[in-house]
């Protein structure tokens, strides 16, 4: 009994180090217009899970703008030639009830989420920018410095030559999952529980789209190892 505690406890210690491990990029926000305060730290975060977001941290404030809206852009201004400007907000920025006021008046404070598309690599953006879309203004905006964190190796070399070339879908999902694998690697797909057991393998993935059977697994969350090429990612899984 006392053996698989210990095994229980040093995997679900491997798991909450592997779901929460990350490499990211963060600086200070600029304000672009004295007339509108903008101040805190905004970072874009990659984890080893699969998980990529813009982060305002708690320290974040603004005032509220007409439409504000997020984006990752090459430029400090979203609007230049090659800014490849890609916007993550899917609302405009609101108040946060601190005030009563009207645009340029009302704080929006604290920390936000903004979900980035699993295509985006760590260093292809150097700036998070706000916009004014009413006005067509820039509020502000952030510089990403160089990458930090213990996984930004890991993840450069996984992400670059795995992730972005293999993914599954949908998740959450019922009773299968669709592996596209455009570059037709060999692959070997394991698939974990919560107690660390291998629930299933799969040794013959190698076709550009390819089905796995989840039907015998219970609902729940699982771990999704993909390897190939001496290469090897983990992304968290939900069956429904």
């Amino acid at each position: 009994m006392r053996t698989k505690l210990l095994y229980l406890a040093a995997f679900f210690a491997a798991f909450f180090q592997l779901a929460n491990a990350q490499c990211s990029r963060s600086g200070t926000f600029i304000q672009s217009d004295p007339a509108y305060s903008i101040s805190g730290t905004g970072n874009i975060t990659f984890e080893t899970n699969g998980t990529k977001n813009v982060i305002f941290e708690s320290d974040f404030a603004t005032v509220q703008g007409a439409d504000l809206r997020v984006y990752l852009s090459k430029f400090d201004n979203i609007e230049a030639t090659g800014s490849d400007a890609l916007e993550v907000s899917t609302q405009p920025l609101m108040n946060d009830g601190g005030g009563t006021g009207g645009p340029g008046v009302s704080p929006i404070t604290g920390m936000m989420t903004f979900s980035i598309p699993s295509t985006v690599t760590l260093d292809e953006y150097d700036y998070i920018v706000i916009q004014c879309i009413t006005i067509n203004e820039r509020w502000g905006h952030v510089s990403l410095n160089t990458p930090s964190g213990t996984d930004c190796t890991t993840l450069s070399v996984d992400e670059n030559e795995l992730l972005n070339n293999v993914s599954f879908y949908p998740n959450p999902t019922n009773n299968q999952i669709e592996i596209s694998n455009p570059k037709q690697l060999n692959l070997e797909i394991n698939l974990y529980n919560v107690f660390g057991k291998k629930v299933l393998e799969d040794n013959t993935v190698s076709l550009r789209n390819q089905t796995i059977n989840l039907s015998s697994l219970n609902s729940g969350v699982y771990l999704v190892e993909i390897k190939a090429e001496g290469k090897s990612i983990t992304k968290k899984l939900i069956k429904q």
